[in-house]
């Protein structure tokens, strides 16, 4: 699958994409980020995932071969 990386997530891991082999659940793919990148745990418990430009919710299986991207919480002013 491809992983899409936005705002301030990107910029804390210096890059906006990966490729990952993962299948699962999103909230999986989560805890599996998590500890992969423990440095922006605190940001990655707060973001929306969509998968094929489509929010879902923690409880979406993935199959494998989707487009997803992990979106912080934006604020503005």
């Amino acid at each position: 699958m491809e992983i899409f990386y936005f705002s301030v997530l990107k910029e804390k891991l210096g890059k906006d994409r990966e490729s990952l082999e993962f299948s699962g659940k999103v909230e999986d793919l989560r805890r599996f980020l998590e500890e992969r990148y423990p440095h922006v745990r605190d940001i990655l418990v707060l973001c929306r995932f969509a998968v094929n430009e489509e929010y879902v919710s923690d409880h979406h299986t993935l199959r494998g071969d989707e487009r997803v991207a992990v979106i912080p919480p934006v604020s503005g002013g």
